[in-house]
């Protein structure tokens, strides 16, 4: 039987741990707390996941399946806090770290091992609400356009993907990079979208 993990972030100190079957029915295996409260979640490695923190000058952070925390070696962060909350992902294939800054209207790409950084800041980016990436690729939901920004590794945007909604909140897209899945706030249309993707 097909069984999948997926992790869901609660808004505070605490991350569920999950699988799904293909009956889809969802089982909860473990909880852990954290000792700052995170935002978003993504897979670093086998054993661990890069967490986005609120109101804390560590923006990201690593947290192993036992609930073991660590500093991503090399990183300096912005010395702010963000009461938004800092969404991000990781590329494993190229080290490359995106982490959103919603008020800046900004992402930031930090190339984990080398401790380097690069600001991306451009009107087709504002009030970045959620963030993934795949295929070499960083996908940004842009809620102040409506619209979801594709950009490079490098921070070279090449697309704007317009998704019919008024506030792109949560975005998603396959590991083979095929399709892309786009929620909108519960403030906007409250809808779902599946769009196939083609790439530039």
């Amino acid at each position: 039987m097909f069984v999948s993990t997926f992790t869901y972030v609660f808004r505070g100190r605490k991350i569920a741990l999950m699988s799904v079957d293909g009956n889809s029915a969802i089982t909860l295996m473990k909880t852990l707390q954290t000792s700052t409260e995170v935002w978003s979640i993504c897979p670093y490695d086998v054993n661990r996941f890069i967490v986005g923190t609120v109101d804390d000058r560590r923006h990201a952070r690593v947290i192993g399946l036992n609930g073991q925390e660590s500093d991503i070696q090399l990183l300096t962060f912005p010395d702010k806090t963000h009461g938004a909350g800092n969404r991000c992902t990781y590329l494993p294939s190229d080290g490359v770290l995106a982490v959103t800054d919603y008020w800046e209207h900004t992402v930031q790409l930090y190339q984990i091992g080398p401790g380097t950084s690069r600001t991306v800041k451009d009107d087709r980016i504002q009030r970045p609400a959620g963030i993934c990436g795949a295929q070499g690729r960083v996908f940004v939901a842009s809620s102040g356009t409506g619209t979801v920004v594709e950009m490079t590794v490098q921070g070279e945007i090449v697309k704007c993907h317009e998704v019919g909604m008024k506030l792109p909140h949560a975005i998603s897209v396959t590991q083979d990079g095929g399709h892309m899945v786009v929620a909108d706030s519960v403030f906007g249309d409250k809808t779902i979208k599946v769009f196939k993707m083609e790439y530039a």
